[in-house]
């Protein structure tokens, strides 16, 4: 029985885990859940899997009303260090962080601290932590399974290690998002409308904006970066919109291996959660390649999405939690209606010379840099 902890539960990522926990309940015990501030949500997943924790992360969320809504007594975690304190609780032989953005770094630091592997869906923390967190994994050899489709499929293609002695290049799919077939024009004054129709996948609105200007993929070739130590020239980037094939590794003698798998988050959820048995997956439908058809794949347009052209950039200057911070920011002001999707990219690139020369060597560091770079980018606007 693996006792396994889901940070932000109530999240897309955190509500599939949800799902292949309770299908694996013979083998997965969820000893702790936590979101930030839909108590609601938390409490139907609490008094449907009994966790003998419950945290809940955001300063101001409503926990008393939390303890109303609960049919059962656990014990509820609460306040500034609930977050930290959910990552121990109950002392979890895994705990799956899908916390959005940054604020998933500190957690993640906490269970390197202490050992505790890692099913990653919060790529933005190691984005964010770069050469710090690798260097963690590194020095206390906690193992990091990733969650990420993508980096799933790299890690099932590379027979489930990290080892890339002897591969060339890694291969990361991308669908292209809803403006695959858009002009630059269009592009950059795509109403949020159009941006929040994702082609293939239904995610929160953040992340649907991030793939509609392949900042989301950018994002993935800096979690591979770090993940397998390739440098930026031997990480692909491919259009693929069937999204059929999630990567591919391609060998030193020329050979390529590809994962391929449905349009199912919950398939790289199984295969972290259970990592490293391979069971029947009841909560997905298997491929049908009669039904597929053809498969089409396209290189990127880096002028029409400069997004990921500055992913690669922000790798070889060092600046990937620059990027992450100043994408989240630039995103926030599009939702808010404050700028157009043009400008995105603008706020990333001038916050990168901005901070060209800052190298954070602690997590503390990096956080104080990351409210450097919020406050940075509200004076661009």
């Amino acid at each position: 029985m693996k006792n396994v902890t889901i940070l932000g539960a109530t999240g897309s990522v955190g509500q599939q885990s949800v799902d292949v926990a309770r299908a694996y309940a013979d083998r997965i015990h969820v000893g702790c859940i936590s979101a930030h501030r839909d108590v609601e949500a938390l409490a139907h997943i609490a008094n449907d899997l009994k966790p003998e924790y419950v945290a809940v992360t955001g300063v101001n969320a409503d926990v008393e009303k939390l303890g109303t809504l609960l049919d059962y007594e656990p014990v509820i975690l609460s306040g500034y260090d609930a977050l930290l304190e959910a990552c121990t609780a109950g002392k979890p032989d895994m705990v799956i962080l899908s916390v959005l953005g940054i604020a998933g770094l500190p957690a993640f630091e906490e269970c390197l601290r202490h050992k505790i592997t890692v099913a990653l869906a919060n790529k933005e923390s190691l984005v964010c932590g770069g050469k710090v967190i690798q260097r963690m994994i590194r020095e206390t050899g906690t193992l990091v399974l990733p969650v990420d489709s993508e980096h799933s499929a790299l890690f099932q293609c590379l027979n489930h290690e990290f080892d890339v002695t002897d591969v060339q290049n890694l291969w990361i799919t991308a669908s292209g998002g809803p403006f695959l077939r858009w002009s630059k024009d269009e592009i950059d004054h795509a109403p949020l409308e159009k941006a929040l129709k994702h082609p293939r996948w239904s995610m929160g609105q953040k992340i649907t904006i991030d793939s509609a200007s392949l900042a989301n993929k950018g994002l993935e070739v800096m979690e591979a970066h770090f993940m397998y130590g390739v440098p930026a020239e031997r990480i692909k980037v491919l259009i693929h919109p069937q999204s059929i094939i999630h990567s591919m590794v391609e060998w030193r003698d020329a050979s390529v291996s590809a994962q391929l798998g449905p349009v199912d988050m919950r398939m790289p959820i199984q295969k972290a959660l259970l990592f490293p048995e391979m069971l029947e997956n009841p909560c997905v439908r298997p491929l049908n390649f009669y039904e597929i058809g053809s498969l089409e794949f396209f290189e990127p347009d880096m002028e029409k999405f400069p997004c990921l052209a500055l992913a690669f950039e922000a790798i070889r200057t060092d600046t990937t939690a620059v990027y992450n911070t100043a994408n989240e920011e630039a995103v926030a002001c599009y939702l808010a209606g404050k700028i157009e999707f043009g400008r995105l990219s603008g706020l990333i690139e001038s916050s990168i010379r901005k901070f060209y020369t800052d190298k954070p060597k602690t997590i503390s560091e990096i956080l104080n840099l990351d409210k450097d770079i919020r406050a940075y980018v509200k004076t661009l606007l």
